[in-house]
């Protein structure tokens, strides 16, 4: 399925991204309402997400406008407003659910899930397709043969979901991308061609006695012609407008949600980074106020930021800036009779801001330390280091142990296939550049050995340079830390990655 998501916020808009993609959804992103309209002219959506808010309009409006020009694609409204009049203002614009900043993610992704089962087949809400032993299910975005999970890509499951959907329809190359690929993306028709491939041929390793997909030669691609069933509820599903109370945050599993305080607590790092840049505006603002000299642009610019950090901060865990932010914004507002005076308060209000997210990686780490504390030495995670920096290895082993994390060290990677297959680790962390063995090199005997093939793997490495970095994923890296490494990507990157392994409940190597 495909969604556009119209939002200003870079850093709510990123988490979105990674949430929804690894939930099989293609996704487009635009930040204002020109380019968005743009984009539904030209595309197909299965679902718009969208900011009330704005740089160019008003997202109310921009609802209004599709509804007008007939286009009938659910719309979910987020907004960092909560009143009567801008609940009734969405409905009466047309749109489907309303979600107000700063959400809880795990319910937001519920919600976005439920929006798409309810709409994409009428008033009928499907949950899985069979094609013989073969099961999607939409409830959990996983395929089965015979109850056992295959591993597909994005692409993989996108190409499958179409063929399931649409049984004996014809997809041509095109027709699969525009579906399939979000508009950044300018594959060509190989690619298609490519992706069918390894989806026949791991439906094929998983058992499936003969290929689902038919090619058809100058047409393109359909589901072959067998029985296809589409399993759904016993009685139609009731759409209301606004259905707070039904999200059911169910829908998530403990595997989705350890991903997803993975990348909340690599967002914040990220938010806090940009802080100092907007407070630094707020003071300039104030600074202007004080000398009566704010223009309507500043003021604006400062009412957006304002707005922004509202839905950021609170979603991503500073719900005291949250609630600072939605002052300030209050306070810059067009509406607000602003003047000399209230210079004072908007210094207090920008350095308790201030104040409170200078030191948010105290908090973030508690927070992903406290949880994997609680995990306790029986399901501990257990990492293996190779690196010939025997400083390196020392700080790294005393800053994991710190964390009731056991912890193999290895300085010789000569000795690695000895170490790696009677310690059997949950999680590898790779040197790049080591005499004799390199880390990539060991990375790609990993991904070749039948028995380790599915080893996480983290690289350490002092070049962050983009050609580097896209070397170490082309090898089969996991994810990599730059050097110097610091504690705050310890526990943001390492320990909610082995709280993920834990949660999968993957079997025991004998």
């Amino acid at each position: 399925m495909k969604i556009l998501l119209v939002e200003d916020d870079l850093h709510s808009a990123a988490i979105l991204l990674q949430l929804l993609a690894e939930s099989h959804y293609t996704i487009d992103a635009v930040a204002d309402a020109k380019m968005a309209w743009q984009y539904v002219e030209t595309y197909d959506y299965d679902l718009i997400i969208l900011d009330v808010m704005l740089p160019d309009s008003d997202g109310i409006g921009l609802c209004a406008k599709l509804r007008n020009e007939g286009y009938t694609i659910p719309v979910l409204l987020l907004t960092a407003k909560d009143s009567t009049s801008d609940r009734v203002m969405g409905l009466e614009a047309g749109a489907d659910d309303y979600v107000v900043k700063p959400y809880n993610f795990q319910e937001l992704v519920a919600r976005i899930r439920a929006l798409l089962r309810r709409y994409h087949e009428g008033d009928t809400l499907i949950q899985e397709f069979m094609w013989e032993g073969l099961r999607l299910d939409l409830r959990t975005n996983t395929v089965t043969y015979k109850q056992q999970p295959l591993r597909l890509t994005q692409k993989e499951y996108g190409l499958l979901e179409i063929f399931l959907r649409h049984p004996q329809q014809i997809f041509s190359r095109s027709a699969l991308i525009d579906q399939v690929w979000s508009a950044g993306e300018f594959p060509s028709d190989e690619a298609v061609t490519t992706h069918i491939k390894g989806l026949r041929q791991k439906l094929k390793v998983a058992g499936l006695p003969s290929d689902p997909i038919e090619t058809l030669y100058g047409l393109g691609y359909r589901l072959k012609a067998l029985p296809v069933s589409v399993q759904l509820t016993s009685k139609p599903l009731a759409i209301a407008p606004f259905p707070e109370e039904t999200v059911v945050a169910e829908n998530i599993s403990p595997l989705d949600k350890a991903r997803l305080q993975e990348v909340i607590a690599i967002m914040s790092k990220k938010l806090i980074a940009s802080l100092p840049e907007q407070i630094a505006m707020f003071r300039q603002i104030a600074i202007a106020l004080e000398q009566d000299k704010l223009g309507a642009d500043l003021r604006y610019e400062g009412y957006i930021q304002a707005h922004r950090l509202i839905g950021s901060l609170g979603s991503l865990g500073f719900p005291k800036g949250s609630a600072i932010a939605r002052q300030i914004e209050e306070m810059l507002h067009s509406d607000f009779p602003l003047i000399s005076s209230n210079a004072d308060l908007l210094g207090q209000l920008i350095a308790e801001l201030e104040k409170i997210t200078l030191k948010p990686s105290v908090t973030m780490v508690s927070g992903l330390s406290d949880r994997v504390m609680a995990v306790g030495k029986g399901d501990r995670g257990k990492v293996m280091i190779v690196d010939d920096d025997p400083n390196i290895l020392e700080i790294l082993r005393r800053s994991l142990e710190n964390l009731d994390i056991e912890v193999i060290t290895l300085q010789n990677p000569l000795q690695f296939w000895q170490v790696l297959e009677s310690t059997a680790p949950d999680l590898l962390i790779l040197d790049l550049i080591m005499p004799e063995c390199s880390g990539l090199d060991l990375c790609r005997a990993v991904r070749t050995s039948s028995l380790w093939h599915d080893l996480k793997i983290v690289f350490l490495s002092a070049h962050s340079d983009r050609e580097t970095i896209r070397q170490l994923f082309i090898a089969g890296a996991d994810d990599y830390l730059s050097k110097p490494v610091t504690e705050s990507d310890l526990y943001t990157r390492i320990l909610s990655r082995l709280e993920r392994i834990r949660l999968s409940h993957k079997p025991q190597r004998s």
